[in-house]
């Protein structure tokens, strides 16, 4: 064998390593394997400082990572909000409905208005629709929420984030995470001013 050639087996096994690496990584931190291209993943924290609720409130975070070989376009709406410039992205949270199975989109969860994404909101100016360009490894943060607290969920839903990927509700062009189990819900009592 030749140096040329060992050279490109030594990378090729290079990045079969790098890639299998990669893989066990995301499967120990979200418990399934991740395709390459765009995906969707939520993740979970904890915090004991929510207003609302009562002890340990959990937070489910979603974001958007590339992990493929080439960049990848996202429409997304850059403004700037009291003057500071961010990046939103068109997301809706969905609850399964337990008689049918289907998704249904969770009005509690919806802060910004998916229906209404990049639409004039106090205190935002300058908002355009634009794509954003996710470089392999690159990621977004998404949105997240707290079923303590925003309400909308029952202990035992199931739940996800659906990414419209062009920024329009179509599902067709939708990347949606992993499913994540709520275990906790809105304590009334902690709610109610009595």
């Amino acid at each position: 064998m030749s140096r040329i050639q060992k050279a490109a087996v030594a990378f090729v096994v290079l990045l079969f390593l790098v890639f299998f690496l990669h893989e066990l990584r995301h499967f120990y931190r979200y418990g399934h394997f991740a395709p390459l291209g765009l995906h969707a993943d939520v993740m979970v924290a904890t915090s004991n400082d929510v207003l609302g609720v009562e002890g340990t409130a959990k937070i489910y975070r979603a974001q958007l990572t590339n992990y493929g070989l080439f960049p990848a376009n996202v429409l997304v709406c850059s403004e700037r909000v009291a003057g500071a410039p961010t990046i939103e992205v068109n997301y809706v949270v969905e609850r399964r409905d337990r008689q049918s199975g289907d998704w249904r989109a969770v009005p509690e969860w919806d802060f910004v208005g998916y229906r209404l994404f990049c639409g004039p909101v106090f205190e935002v100016t300058d908002q355009h629709v634009v794509p954003l360009r996710l470089w392999p490894g690159q990621s977004i943060r998404v949105g997240e929420g707290i079923p303590a607290q925003l309400g909308g969920f029952h202990v035992g839903d199931d739940g996800r984030f659906t990414i419209f990927l062009d920024a329009d509700r179509n599902k067709n062009r939708a990347i949606s995470t992993t499913v994540f189990r709520v275990d906790q819900e809105v304590n009334e009592k902690v709610q109610s001013p009595n």
